[in-house]
């Protein structure tokens, strides 16, 4: 079976192109042949080479079909022109990629995320299957909006060559695909069985892991571990694994100062050991009340890590998960400010040994539900449903 794949970055450090190539492994295990399409010639289409993986990139990087940014008043200003450019490159990119799906005949056409459309105008001249792969709302994680609009959007994964692969759930939900015949929920596979690990020795530190940005709950964060800091007399460290634009980490920054609480916060950076970051942690802690799925809470999970989450989105989900199969929580949860606060207090006076079995429940179902076999043969089913029809 052929299957043309259509990515949105060659970022190697984001979850949805971590998810992609393992899936992608997992697919190629199978029998599938992939011919995966890139906007550019950097990180993940170098990894693909690497690994012996037909990839193309295109001639011009295509772009999200969101509106342009507004976040300045420069942003303001360009907003036509970058609206018109990103419909000239998309509009060339299409008729690149109509040339090399003529070319390699595929049976299904795979976007990796909603916000692509090349590889779904492409289908509806050719009249071969679709599948759009929702890892994300759009709009409440990333501040995206759907190029015409968000019902147009949803319109095009109700078409009758459209199928849709949302990670979690609540993402079905949240695009009215619960009673789509053609939409199916699968979670990311995230590390594979025999990866699972538990270090019983953890540093003292609690670690936030993610992009640096609103969306991503830092700030309350930020805030919490403050009043956190006025509750104990020895605060755990702090560790920010992660970047994000200029503007928004100088906040973070000024936020820190205020508080008073600069010899407790530590910027790591992006980091490529962040396996390992989580494996010693004394817990990851989740801010974000719209995780579309949540990989980092399930690779913590994977690896004996204890997370600590806001009890909404994708992070609400995987602990609803490990609540309905084990009948016990595999994670703490918080609603508010006050009880993240007490969470932190808790791990704090805790030792590990009376910790260790919410841990263990959680790396259990992490095991059971996202291990990467599971992920990638429950996809080759759908692969294998679609062209039999």
């Amino acid at each position: 079976m052929k299957v043309l794949f259509v990515t949105s970055s060659t970022t190697t450090h984001g979850g949805g192109s971590k998810s992609f190539l393992q899936m992608l492994l997992g697919l190629v295990s199978y029998g599938i042949d992939p011919l995966v399409i890139l906007p550019d010639e950097k990180g993940l289409f170098q990894v693909l080479q690497q690994k012996g993986i037909a990839c193309i990139a295109t001639r011009y990087q295509y772009k999200m079909s969101v509106y342009p940014n507004m976040r300045t008043l420069k942003d303001v200003f360009l907003f036509i022109p970058r609206l018109i450019y990103r419909f000239i490159i998309n509009n060339i990119s299409t008729i690149q990629l109509l040339k090399i799906t003529r070319q390699f005949q595929p049976d299904i056409i795979h976007s990796n995320v909603s916000v692509i459309a090349i590889g779904y105008y492409v289908t509806r001249f050719y009249k071969i299957p679709h599948i759009w792969h929702i890892r994300e709302y759009g709009d409440l994680d990333f501040g995206f909006h759907y190029y015409p609009s968000r019902s147009a959007q949803i319109k095009r994964y109700k078409q009758t060559h459209s199928h849709t692969i949302c990670i979690t759930k609540d993402i079905q939900r949240y695009n009215e695909l619960e009673n789509w015949c053609h939409s199916h929920v699968i979670y990311n596979g995230i590390l594979s069985k025999e990866s699972s690990l538990y270090n019983n020795l953890k540093k003292n530190y609690f670690l936030f892991a993610g992009r640096l940005e609103k969306a991503k709950g830092i700030l309350p964060l930020i805030d919490a571990y403050a009043e956190y800091c006025k509750n104990v007399e020895e605060p755990i460290p702090l560790y920010l694994a992660g970047s994000g634009i200029a503007e928004y980490v100088k906040i973070i920054h000024e936020q820190i100062t205020q508080h008073q609480i600069d010899k407790h916060v530590i910027f790591l950076g992006m980091r490529d050991d962040i396996l390992t970051l989580y494996k010693d942690a004394k817990a990851l802690i989740v801010p974000s009340s719209s995780e579309g799925f949540g990989r980092i809470t399930a690779e913590a999970m994977f690896v004996g890590c204890l997370v600590i989450g806001k009890n909404a989105a994708g992070t609400k989900e995987q602990f609803d998960n490990g609540k309905e199969m084990l009948g016990e929580e595999i994670g703490l949860r918080y609603n508010s400010k006050e009880q993240l606060v007490q969470q932190l207090i808790y791990v704090t006076n805790n030792s590990l040994e009376s910790i260790e079995p919410i841990i263990l429940r959680g790396q259990q179902v992490a095991i059971q539900l996202y291990a990467t076999e599971h992920n990638a043969t429950h996809v080759y089913n759908l692969y294998k449903q679609i062209v039999s029809k």
